[in-house]
């Protein structure tokens, strides 16, 4: 690491804690391939001394399911003694919680083997790995993120129930869509949110009311560094659950908490720039779309089937698949069209762009963000052609292709597929397979109420 930036970001965390004399712990985050940080506290001396020599993990906490266990087969625990890797701080996330009684600091980190090289598990260098091939290309993407959440009473059911408003007024009847009073309804949780994250530099900038009750979108302001737009993301899911539960509710980001309500999703919106900083994607004379555009957009529908077990991690995501439930279900694409998975928004031709709407809001924004640059590159280096666009309900008119509708299925095409092994790396796809194929399993292995109420009685 260059001894210079080294030295900047030191001075940097020193500025800090003066500013913060109370802080004496900080709080190392790595993400999981969960999207899930994990992590350790250390003293503010020791963590002074990690810029120049880093902190000791083990790799293997990348590679957890979602109740933190380490699934036999990845060769990253017992057959491999389970061995150190090194945590280094990654400069300007340093930051207070902003939560919680007691003084903190955090700080987010990326993982290195010892020789120095990226750990080939930790997700933002599966991510970088994509962005550095786009790079070479002279392609630099400008990306911004858009998840959606449930906040929900806090209860002892295990359940999600929709929550009282926090003002203490009257929650609205039906479904509110865009309403102003659902939001001024937990004004405490969500504008604390956005200008907590606004101090932490992450561009917050709207809050939308969403169809579910309690259902709420912060969307995060575009930014010319991908790995930066997914560190907001997980820093929004962090902020909001935190003070979602200082002001006595919590905040799920899970697929589908409730059967009957809209699913939670991640809308990813990516346009490339050139060299000069020129939007590669604007139409030129009289094209609607571009041509490099259509390209990416043919990419992003060759690689959907096998990088749909990103993009849905987990059994519950397959939930959110539903007819007209704004989760789109076919690898088409549309102009200003939000039943399609691949939509062209509407607005200036200068800020031509695709939004990719598949994801859950469960999934890992690194990993979904290495498979749609991913697939954008591999439809530009091979010129596809996504075909016309969708007019109208695109539910309707999926010609017969319809996305895995199951974990299991979705597994097989990303293990048995080319263009995600090509990107993300042999070593990742096979651990990432491993592990999620274990969490499956450990899923069904417990029968369900629902079981017991169709089947006890009348097989």
């Amino acid at each position: 690491m260059n001894t210079s930036f080294v030295e900047d970001s030191r001075a940097e965390a020193q500025r800090f804690f003066e500013a913060n004399p109370d802080i004496e712990l900080v709080e190392l985050l790595l993400p999981d391939i969960n999207g899930v940080f994990r992590g350790k506290r250390v003293t503010k001396n020791k963590f002074l001394k990690s810029y120049a020599e880093g902190i000791n993990m083990p790799g293997s906490i990348c590679l957890v399911d979602i109740t933190g266990d380490n699934p036999e087969g990845t060769g990253l625990l017992w057959s491999s003694g389970d061995r150190d890797s090194v945590a280094k701080p990654i400069s300007g996330t340093l930051h207070r919680v902003p939560y919680g009684e007691q003084a903190l600091a955090q700080v987010m980190v990326s993982l290195y083997d010892l020789d120095g090289a990226p750990f080939f598990a930790d997700p933002r260098n599966v991510l970088q790995s994509v962005v550095n091939r786009l790079a070479a290309d002279g392609f630099y993407p400008t990306v911004a993120l858009e998840l959606e959440f449930y906040l929900a009473d806090q209860n002892e059911t295990g359940r999600p129930i929709p929550p009282a408003p926090l003002d203490g007024s009257y929650a609205a009847d039906g479904i509110q869509v865009y309403g102003l009073q659902e939001i001024e309804n937990f004004d405490r949780v969500l504008h604390d949110a956005v200008s907590e994250l606004n101090r932490q530099g992450i561009p917050a900038d709207t809050i939308v009311a969403e169809a579910g009750p309690g259902q709420f979108e912060i969307n995060l302001g575009h930014v010319s560094d991908p790995m930066e737009a997914a560190d907001h993301a997980m820093q929004l899911k962090r902020v909001v659950k935190g003070i979602a539960w200082d002001n006595k509710v919590t905040a799920t980001f899970m697929a589908k908490p409730y059967s009957d309500q809209a699913g939670n999703g991640l809308h990813i919106h990516v346009s490339l720039r050139d060299a000069e900083g020129n939007n590669v994607f604007s139409p030129v004379g009289d094209e609607e779309v571009s041509d490099l555009l259509k390209n990416a957009i043919g990419g992003l529908q060759a690689s959907m089937f096998e990088s749909m077990a990103i993009f849905a991690p987990n059994p519950n995501s397959y939930r959110r698949f539903q007819n007209k439930a704004y989760a789109p279900m076919s690898p088409n694409w549309g102009l200003n069209n939000r039943t399609v998975a691949l939509r062209v928004p509407a607005g200036n031709a200068k800020a031509a762009r695709v939004e990719h709407r598949v994801s859950g809001a469960d999934a890992n924004p690194y990993l979904v963000l290495a498979c749609v640059l991913a697939g954008v590159h591999y439809g530009l280096k091979n010129k596809l052609d996504p075909g016309e666009p969708v007019e109208g309900n695109g539910y309707e008119q999926n010609k017969g292709l319809v996305v895995p509708r199951s974990m299991i299925s979705a597994l097989d095409h990303f293990i048995n597929g080319k263009i995600m092994r090509e990107y993300l790396g042999e070593q990742f796809v096979e651990v990432f397979d491993i592990c999620r194929r274990a969490e499956y399993d450990e899923f069904f292995a417990e029968v369900t109420p629902l079981e017991h109420r169709w089947y006890l009685d009348a097989v």
